[in-house]
């Protein structure tokens, strides 16, 4: 693929796309990142998805991306991805946790975009989940901390730093209270201003105000719509259970998806829960949803208020999906279907990218740092893999994105899955109750690859299973139309685009 140079990437740009001055020579940056949000639950990208006004208007000053994608559905590794620039089998950060059930953390040696940013004189932030970067690594490229290391925020520092005494009791009994769920979908008995999604914003907020003379780059972090499945009272309700609208399912699906999704369904037993299991959880995953938009208006009406839209960059995305009822399951594992690995991806600059444009080029989460970087009139680091993203019909594209799971470590097998004493084995399934041993070792097990254009899809996994996808004729992948003979050249040409 041919990559455009700064200079002719944004001097090329005329006017409507990017206007030909700007406030300051280097804008200021925010990634409104959230976790486990596939775009189809939106609006935005589905009729059927949930109304989120704020990022509804949000959308009215940005480049929408339609077919945005994550270079591996799973949080530490895309996260990797985001900051590199490069795809996780470069990086080397290709699973959540390691054999010491330590964080397979971001390794040193790969020059990220936080840092290039700080060396050029940003005050740079993170808050909430950081789920990539090594202490080290935080201290040396971040000059405000407020993240915390796990999908706990009630270990000790990280957001809860400043709180009243109080509401530290409050996020005690409310993490008590989730253990006590166990793995339900809840409305939650405590105020919003404990739960992690207000913390993480509010705290970007704080810095943005501190830092509003000078050239800032903020990563405001949330990791709801991910587990636990809870959302407090206040924004309860927004889509009942009734009134959810579940995906499309065909019967036995399942059964042509690749082993790595039949042996999460039959640990999470999701082909045997009824609709009404689904309903519930849909609906606190949306109400989820609209907690997120609500905290959305909120920074936007900051940067209002402070005259900085115009010389600031927003940009909304996500790790990855959630099946959220598709292929009817919910949360991840190791699949490539769209509800996966298809994410919201949202970039306003007023002034400067064109404002309220739908852009239909597929386009991938390592494509981040060359942009932004470019924007801000920086260097991009030798082994940044990501192009830049395309504002105007002349721009490059690509003709495909590419996404992978796994860790080339050894196949986990239905013999794996089958020996280990599920707690909950027929019965109401709770992720937790998963040994953990087997969680780590089927998101690390062999290398499942995906290619996609804008019509079809190619997935082959390294135990030799191919899934393939007309998506012109089944866009909910339904049918895995591998192997037919009207396919046979589109699937070959496609392998060799993998190989």
């Amino acid at each position: 693929m041919s990559k455009l140079t700064r200079r002719e990437f944004c001097g090329a740009v005329p006017l409507p796309l990017l206007a030909q001055s700007r406030k300051s020579a280097r804008p200021n940056i925010i990634i409104f990142y959230v976790d486990e949000l596939r775009a189809t639950a939106l609006k935005l990208y589905h009729p059927d998805g949930m109304e989120t006004p704020n990022l509804a208007r949000l959308a009215s000053r940005s480049v929408q991306f339609n077919y945005a994608f994550t270079p591996h559905p799973l949080c530490l590794p895309a996260r990797a991805s985001l900051w590199t620039g490069q795809y996780p089998h470069t990086h080397g950060t290709r699973c959540n946790i390691t054999r010491e059930v330590t964080p397979a953390l971001l390794r040193d040696g790969h020059e990220t975009m936080v840092e290039v940013l700080h060396r050029a004189g940003y005050r740079t932030g993170i808050f909430g989940k950081n789920h990539c970067f090594t202490p080290a690594q935080l201290e040396r490229w971040f000059d405000v901390d407020y993240s915390y290391p796990s999908n706990d925020p009630s270990v000790p520092g990280g957001l809860n730093k400043g709180l009243s005494a109080a509401d530290m009791a409050l996020v005690q009994k409310n993490r008590d209270w989730i253990k006590r769920q166990a793995g339900r979908f809840e409305v939650a008995p405590f105020p919003p201003e404990i739960f992690e999604t207000h913390l993480a914003n509010q705290r970007g907020m704080e810095f943005i105000e501190r830092e509003a003379a000078k050239p800032f780059a903020a990563w405001i972090s949330i990791l709801a719509p991910h587990a636990p499945m809870e959302v407090p009272k206040e924004y309860a309700g927004v889509m009942p259970p009734k009134q959810a609208k579940l995906p499309p399912l065909r019967d036995g699906e399942i059964k042509s998806k690749n082993t790595r999704m039949q042996i999460y369904d039959y640990v999470m037993r999701g082909s045997e829960q009824p609709e009404s299991y689904f309903r519930q959880f849909l609906s606190i995953y949306d109400d989820m949803v609209g907690f997120i938009d609500h905290e959305l208006g909120r920074l936007m009406a900051l940067l209002e208020q402070k005259g900085l839209i115009e010389n600031t960059i927003v940009l909304f995305t996500a790790d990855h999906g959630d099946f959220a009822g598709e292929h009817h399951q919910i949360y991840k594992c190791g699949s490539m279907v769209d509800a996966m690995v298809r994410i919201p991806f949202l970039i306003s600059w007023p002034g400067r990218l064109q404002e309220g444009r739908r852009e239909d080029a597929l386009v991938n989460q390592v494509d981040i740092m060359p942009t932004l970087l470019d924007f801000c009139g920086l260097d991009v680091p030798k082994g940044v893999e990501g192009q830049r993203l395309p504002f105007r019909p002349g721009d490059a594209r690509r003709s495909f994105v590419y996404s992978e799971y796994g860790a080339g470590e050894a196949e986990y097998t239905w013999e794996d899955a089958r020996k280990t004493p599920w707690k909950n084995a027929g019965k109401s399934p709770n992720f937790k109750d998963t040994p953990l041993w087997q969680q780590l070792t089927r998101e690390r097990s062999g290398h499942l690859r995906m290619i996609r254009t804008a019509s079809h899809k190619f997935i082959r996994d390294s135990n030799g299973e191919i899934e393939f996808y007309d998506l012109a004729k089944d866009p909910n992948e339904l049918d895995n139309a591998h192997g037919r003979p009207e396919y046979r050249s589109i699937e070959q040409e496609l392998d060799g685009k993998l190989a």
